[in-house]
């Protein structure tokens, strides 16, 4: 169970991880509720390959005792709420889907050399 915080209340939504999402999508309901109003229209590829426009906003997310804000997309009633990976990655959790569950992870910093000095754009 996932507490969303926004301007105008808080709801406890039952998400669905998807590893395969980037970002985490509620119903529209659920933003009326709690005050969530999209500043921005996203497009988002579904994974039939189809794009759609969904709002996108951010809300204050409470996951395992922690609060952190992530970005949000919102969709319409009577699609499933999907827990996506940037919400993961900002509470630093893995999934582990032998036991079916969130586990604690750690931020990862990486070194990448290219063979030919900096990478510049």
């Amino acid at each position: 169970m996932v507490k969303l915080h926004g301007p105008a209340g808080v709801a406890e939504v039952e998400m669905l991880v998807d590893t395969g999402s980037t970002v985490t999508k509620i119903p529209e309901s659920v933003a009326r509720k709690i005050g969530v109003i999209p500043e921005y229209v996203a497009e988002v590829e579904l994974a039939d390959g189809r794009v759609v426009q969904r709002g996108e906003s951010e809300v204050i997310m409470e996951l395992e005792g922690r609060s952190r804000t992530v970005p949000l997309l919102v969709g319409p009633d009577g699609e499933e709420p999907l827990l996506g990976m940037t919400a993961l990655e900002i509470f630093k959790l893995n999934v582990n889907p032998a036991f079916q569950r969130l586990e604690p992870g750690r931020w990862r910093e990486y070194e990448l050399r290219y063979p030919f000095g900096l990478l510049h754009t």
